[in-house]
C-alpha cells in the first residue's frame, strides 16, 4: 500500500457522501400547495362533490380525479360527503351551468337540493405525461374550492402541482410511476389542509 493513500480516498469519499446527502435533501423539497383557509371549520358537515372544470386535453381526465377526492374527503374528521347520484340529479336541473364560474344562487340551488352545508368544486389545469429516459412521468395540476352554500363563502382553497419526479433522488428510487398513484398523493397532500376537524386529527 502507498503511504498516505488512504488520507487521498478520504476527501473523496466525503464528497460523494455529500452528494448523496444533497440528492435525499432534494428529494424532500417536493412542492406544497398553495392555501387559503377563511376560519376553522366546526362540527359536522355535509359535502357535495361536484364534477371538476377539466382544462386537460384527456377530455375524460375530470371524471378520473372526481371519485380519488371523495374517497379522500370522506376520510376527514367530521366530514359526509353527499351521494353522487344526488349531486349528479341536482345538477342535471342546471343544463348551462359553468363549473368553476358557480353564482350564489345556484350554489345556494344545488346545496339546497342535496342537503349540503358545502359544495366541493374544482379545475383540473394539468393530466399529462412527459417523456424521461424512454419512460413517461406524470404530470398533473389541480385547484380546490369549497364554498358554503348558506352565505356563497369560499371557506378553503387548494391549488396543487405535481410531478411525478419531484420527490425522485437515485436510480428511480422515490418516483411516482402512474397517474391515479400521483392524483391520490396530489389530493392528499391538498386535503391535509382541509379546515375541518384540524384539533382532532
Amino acid at each position: 500500500m502507498i503511504a498516505g493513500s488512504g488520507n487521498r480516498r478520504r476527501p473523496a469519499l466525503r464528497s460523494g457522501m455529500a452528494g448523496v446527502g444533497l440528492l435525499l435533501a432534494l428529494a424532500g423539497c417536493a412542492p406544497k400547495p398553495h392555501v387559503y383557509v377563511a376560519e376553522p371549520m366546526a362540527g359536522s358537515w355535509r359535502i357535495a362533490v361536484l364534477p371538476f372544470a377539466n382544462y386537460a386535453a384527456n377530455r375524460d381526465a375530470g371524471d378520473r380525479v372526481l371519485p380519488i377526492v371523495a374517497v379522500a374527503l370522506a376520510q376527514k374528521p367530521g366530514v359526509t360527503v353527499v351521494d353522487q347520484g344526488e349531486v349528479d340529479a341536482a345538477l342535471a336541473k342546471e343544463p348551462w351551468l359553468i363549473l368553476d364560474r358557480i353564482p350564489p344562487d345556484i350554489v345556494k340551488s344545488i346545496g339546497t337540493e342535496v342537503k349540503a352545508d358545502a359544495l366541493l368544486t374544482g379545475s383540473l389545469l394539468s393530466y399529462t405525461e412527459r417523456d424521461f429516459e424512454m419512460e413517461r412521468i406524470p404530470q398533473t395540476s389541480l385547484s380546490l374550492r369549497l364554498i358554503e352554500v348558506n352565505s356563497g363563502r369560499l371557506l378553503w382553497n387548494a391549488v396543487h402541482s405535481r410531478d411525478g419526479g419531484d420527490e425522485e433522488w437515485l436510480f428511480g428510487l422515490g418516483r411516482v410511476q402512474s397517474m391515479e398513484q400521483l392524483l391520490t398523493l396530489t389530493v392528499g397532500e391538498m386535503l391535509e389542509t382541509f379546515p375541518t376537524g384540524q384539533g382532532s386529527q
